[in-house]
């Protein structure tokens, strides 16, 4: 699994796209439209470089604690990673937790689009340059993998370089451990 994965990965990189001029307009993320379901598609500036890409979207969940997961289409263990996680979401949606979903190009967008109706969240579809500037920057071996962030915007847990989905009682334990943070920051 992991062959078939880096050998996907190293074809991914080698056809990234040159990045884009800047074009002088101020970084900043779009809601394009609500999807009929449960997810949100938001977008970035494509002349951005994934790591400011990057930036740009935890910029706009400033004050948020937010969980990060990197996830593609055709990716089985990011799939039932999302299915596992619907067990604790709603929980900790209502608690104030964050839910962001990255993904790029490899994941075709007829087929993104379809599935993120069934995951609630907010979702971005970098370009194949973002992407693989942010997973080279970020030393992604593979995924799912996923990054937590507390609300002052520092970093409440990772797994990055591990990559697989750590389980509900480690993910719930963190948030809920980032959100008391996060009351206690604001009395």
């Amino acid at each position: 699994m992991k062959k078939i994965f880096f050998l996907l990965a190293a074809l991914t990189f080698t056809a990234a796209y040159s990045s884009c001029a800047k074009n002088g307009k101020a970084p900043q993320t779009e809601t394009l439209a609500p999807a009929p379901s449960k997810g949100v598609v938001k977008t970035v500036d494509a002349s951005l470089t994934g790591v400011e890409a990057f930036q740009t979207i935890r910029e706009a969940y400033k004050g948020r604690v937010v969980l990060v997961d990197f996830w593609a289409t055709w990716c089985g263990p990011c799939r039932m990673a999302m299915r596992e996680i619907d067990a604790i979401k709603p929980e900790l949606i209502k608690k104030g937790a964050a839910f962001v979903y990255i993904t790029g190009e490899s994941s075709p967008m007829d087929k993104w689009t379809e599935m993120l109706k069934g995951i609630e969240g907010d979702h971005y579809r970098l370009t194949d340059a973002q992407w693989s500037d942010l997973c080279q920057t970020l030393g992604l071996p593979g995924i799912p993998a996923y990054v937590l962030y507390n609300a002052d915007g520092t970093e409440a847990f990772s797994n990055l370089q591990q990559g697989g989905y750590p389980g509900n009682e480690i993910v719930q334990n963190a948030i809920e451990v980032a959100l008391s943070q996060k009351g206690k920051a604001s009395k």
